[in-house]
């Protein structure tokens, strides 16, 4: 199949956000197998320093934070999640990878990752 334009733009959000949860949840199984792992994990996390990497975040006890970014595609031989697709910008905009390197370096700044 050539490739489905019935999927609703809603749909693929969904899907994504499913996607996203999976990994979560996979961090908090970890956290949960071993209580000395993570001091805490957030999903979705609101912290205004590192904008961009908010997917998965969680503080391990040594003080070192693991930052989670998913992305997720429902058709990769349509839409691949390839260098093109990480380094592509919108007129006077910034790529995904120039945001997560930004969003990294300030993060790193503040601490060890």
């Amino acid at each position: 199949m050539a490739g489905n334009k019935t999927i609703k733009f809603s749909a693929i959000t969904r899907a994504g956000y499913e996607y996203q949860d999976l990994v979560g949840i996979e961090v908090l199984i970890r956290h949960y197998r071993d209580p000395t792992l993570f001091e805490w994990v957030q999903l979705e996390s609101d912290d205004p320093s590192v904008k961009s990497l908010d997917d998965v975040v969680a503080k391990r006890m040594d003080g070192s934070v693991e930052y989670i970014q998913v992305k997720f595609t429902v058709n990769s031989a349509e839409y691949p999640l390839d260098w093109d697709y990480l380094l592509s910008k919108k007129e006077n905009g910034t790529s995904m990878l120039a945001k997560w390197a930004k969003s990294f370096a300030r993060a790193k700044a503040s601490g060890v990752i």
